[in-house]
């Protein structure tokens, strides 16, 4: 992964964060929660693997089968089209583990445009069915404009039966300093596996 870099102009190594390494995968330690996250430039993954170990969690990174070029504007025109055109990105997730088995499952991406990451809308509309009766929550990172429209696009791909609790969304600037409050969040959610 290159350096971190974050806000608007964000660098990303071309591969999503996944370039130097495969995919962040951890699963079946019999964790009832799992993390799912998209991560452009390693912002939200830094979250991710931090809500990870806090919680114990299970953790699974989305990966799409063609990778957001590392040229910021190259990759918020992709965004922008994808999103005016209702064409979400291709996801590979052959090896999804079995959400049945998790009670609460987390939620990570960056904002864009006012909304989750295109790949995060894509897990929804393929695997959001699988959260009925789950407890969701969603944390993201952003440029300064908050969480947009998370928990509405949540809801409305979600199962009636699910619990949609409170989101927690940082400006990634100040991510490491607010980490202290993301701790406080995630040992606040009802289902995680410290209570």
């Amino acid at each position: 992964m290159t350096a971190r870099s974050m806000g608007r102009g964000a660098r990303s190594d071309g591969q999503d964060t996944n370039a130097l390494a495969g995919p962040v995968r951890s699963l079946g330690t019999g964790s009832k929660t799992l993390v799912v996250y998209f991560s452009r430039s390693g912002n939200t993954e830094e979250q991710a693997l931090f809500a990870s170990e806090v919680l114990s969690s299970d953790i699974y990174e989305l990966v799409v089968s063609q990778p957001y070029p590392a040229d910021y504007d190259m990759t918020v025109d992709r965004a922008v089209a994808e999103q005016a055109g209702r064409a979400w990105p291709q996801l590979e997730a052959d090896d999804m583990p079995d959400i049945a088995s998790y009670q609460l499952i987390l939620l990570g991406h960056p904002i864009w445009n006012m909304t989750p990451a295109n790949p995060m809308r894509s897990f929804m509309k393929e695997y959001g069915g699988r959260l009925a009766g789950k407890a969701v929550a969603s944390f993201s990172t952003h440029a300064g404009y908050g969480s947009g429209d998370t928990q509405k696009m949540l809801k409305s791909l979600l199962p009636p039966t699910s619990v949609l609790l409170d989101n927690f969304s940082v400006e990634d600037r100040l991510a490491e300093v607010g980490r202290d409050e993301f701790r406080r969040w995630l040992l606040s959610l009802p289902a995680s596996d410290t209570h």
